[in-house]
């Protein structure tokens, strides 16, 4: 029974990791088909596709890969994470530009305070270093001209309120 279970869960990290690599090659076969220009993703008509194919396989991952009987909370966290990406694809169709960065790192954040609230576990300074890290990419995202604070604000805000709005699903 426990090799069973150490497979299965071997198995979803492994699939997982593919899952992150999928992007990447995403990336370059949208660069290579020009629906993109760069990974940057400078305008909002450039972020149409990368959202959408992003997506499907979030979708997949939440309701094939990572399910509700797996861990609860790990799947409430990657449909979450759906529905940020969902989010941010609509802004995209109504040409407002939104941080993918800080939508990402923000929704891990939320999701890593609301699991330490939920279990109780002291993580102080991980919650630190998340800070920092979230600082950093804001600064750098605005020392590049990449984003405005609006911008930044925006991904923040789309990153924080799924995960929110999914709490009591796993709670």
């Amino acid at each position: 029974m426990a090799h069973h279970l150490f497979l299965r869960l071997h198995f979803r990290i492994l699939y997982l990791c593919y899952c992150s690599f999928s992007w990447l090659l995403l990336n370059v076969v949208l660069k290579k088909l020009n629906a993109i220009k760069s990974i940057h993703l400078k305008t909002v008509k450039e972020r149409f596709w990368p959202l959408l194919l992003s997506s499907i396989i979030m979708s997949y991952i939440g309701f094939v890969v990572v399910t509700k009987a797996d861990c609860v909370e790990l799947h409430y966290f990657v449909l979450g994470s759906l529905l940020t990406i969902i989010l941010g694809l609509t802004l995209s169709i109504l040409k407002i530009k939104a941080s993918i960065h800080m939508m990402a790192v923000s929704g891990t954040f939320m999701f890593m305070i609301l699991t330490n609230l939920h279990f109780g576990v002291a993580i102080d300074n991980l919650v630190i270093f998340f800070i920092l890290v979230m600082g950093a990419m804001g600064s750098s995202r605005l020392h590049l001209n990449a984003h405005t604070v609006k911008e930044l604000t925006i991904g923040l805000i789309i990153g924080v309120f799924p995960q929110i709005l999914l709490l009591k699903q796993w709670l």
